[in-house]
């Protein structure tokens, strides 16, 4: 999930005492390079490395774990899940471990997409839950985890050109990000029925036998959220790196 896009990209398009900067980890691509697409997956690949633990120097904070203070999930009533979620204090680990397989960027139209896969990722926090799943009714409100496995992302960034100190850089005004099915993924949610022990288990088991099913209700409300996240976070990171 490549947070970093937008600054690899504009790094690949400053002049010199703008590159400067910048972290000195971060790996720099050239637009006359013919392999520019290949180096843009390692450079950002290797920010998102540089990033896990922050780079105070640069006001750059950790982003293992990355936190997301609220998501909210509602399924439509003909869904064979039916679940109104509300999520508070979570938190994404793991999102620095992801590799970026593909990268492609037309510069001239400020449009870059890529492809990247994060072997393993969390999200844990505080819920709040409502509904049904396979018409079995559910209700529950404590401590949720929901882990996965080989999970493929895509992403799209539109910008729009701004001029700044004379050059011509890049602003997000649009992230899209496609969740693929991961590999698995496993999920509990603790305190279910009021803390009714047996019935939270059963029903926890039944949603981890239906993971996929589960998966593809939650996808919808990630991608839009992650996408605003993505897009707030590399607007901040060029605005501090590029201003």
């Amino acid at each position: 999930m490549e947070l970093l896009l937008c600054v690899v990209f504009l790094v690949s398009t400053l002049s010199t005492g703008f590159a400067q900067v910048l972290p000195p980890t971060f790996q720099l691509c050239h637009r006359s390079d013919p392999k520019f697409d290949k180096c843009l997956s390692e450079a950002i690949t290797g920010a998102l490395r540089a990033m896990k633990n922050g780079i105070p120097e640069f006001g750059i904070l950790p982003i293992n774990p990355l936190a997301i203070s609220a998501l909210s999930i509602q399924q439509g009533a003909s869904s064979p899940i039916n679940l109104k979620q509300d999520f508070k204090n979570l938190k994404l680990t793991h999102l620095a471990d992801s590799v970026v397989t593909r990268s492609k960027t037309d510069l001239d139209k400020f449009v870059l997409r890529s492809e990247a896969v994060t072997p393993y990722m969390e999200i844990f926090g505080d819920y709040t839950m409502e509904g049904r799943v396979l018409l079995l009714p559910v209700t529950g409100r404590g401590f949720a985890n929901i882990t996965l496995h080989g999970l493929k992302t895509k992403h799209e960034l539109i910008g729009e050109p701004i001029q700044q100190n004379g050059e011509t850089f890049m602003r997000i005004k649009k992230y899209n990000v496609k969740l693929e099915e991961p590999k698995h993924m496993t999920i509990f949610f603790g305190n279910l029925f009021n803390g009714d022990v047996a019935l939270g288990n059963a029903m926890n088991g039944v949603m981890n036998d239906n993971w996929q099913l589960m998966f593809r209700e939650l996808r919808g409300a990630f991608e839009d959220t992650f996408g605003y996240i993505f897009k707030d976070i590399s607007n901040k990171l060029f605005l501090k790196c590029c201003s």
